[in-house]
């Protein structure tokens, strides 16, 4: 599925991640979004039903700046959850937006779990790179919300 693609995409960005330690000045306090229910990519009410459940399945313990031992001093690092809440285990694609102090789109990210069992939870942070802030600057970052979810069976 495509999934794959996307997870490989984040791996990557992960790894220049790492490398480039992105990083931000800005010190004003984060605030945190709820998920956004993702629509169905068919007719049918059940993948519906799944879609607004996968997207309870992300949460945003917590965003803001501060010095991270990966991301480099100043970064503006979210810290997430992702717990499988269905039957069986999945794999989870999330895509965060990072907004400006009008709730403005700056950029995105994706996050990832691979074959997260059922009832399991996994825990992570990241961080924006220069490159994915494409309507600012990093230190235009107030806030970062859930946008979308993918969920699949794994």
């Amino acid at each position: 599925m495509h999934i794959h693609f996307k997870a490989a995409a984040v791996a990557a960005c992960g790894l220049g991640a790492a490398l480039a330690l992105a990083a931000c000045s800005s010190s004003a306090p984060a605030t945190t979004g709820g998920a956004a229910p993702r629509k169905a990519t068919t007719g049918s009410p059940a993948p519906a039903k799944e879609a607004l459940a996968a997207s309870a399945d992300v949460r945003i313990v917590k965003s803001g700046v501060e010095d991270h031992p990966t991301w480099g001093p100043g970064a503006y690092v979210v810290h997430y959850e992702i717990t499988n809440h269905g039957r069986s285990a999945a794999g989870y694609f999330a895509q965060l937006e990072f907004l400006d102090a009008d709730k403005d789109v700056l950029g995105t990210t994706g996050i990832t779990a691979d074959k997260l069992g059922a009832g399991k939870v996994s825990t992570g942070d990241t961080a924006p790179l220069d490159v994915e802030i494409r309507n600012g600057k990093m230190t235009d970052i107030r806030s970062v919300r859930v946008s979308e979810v993918d969920r699949t069976a794994s």
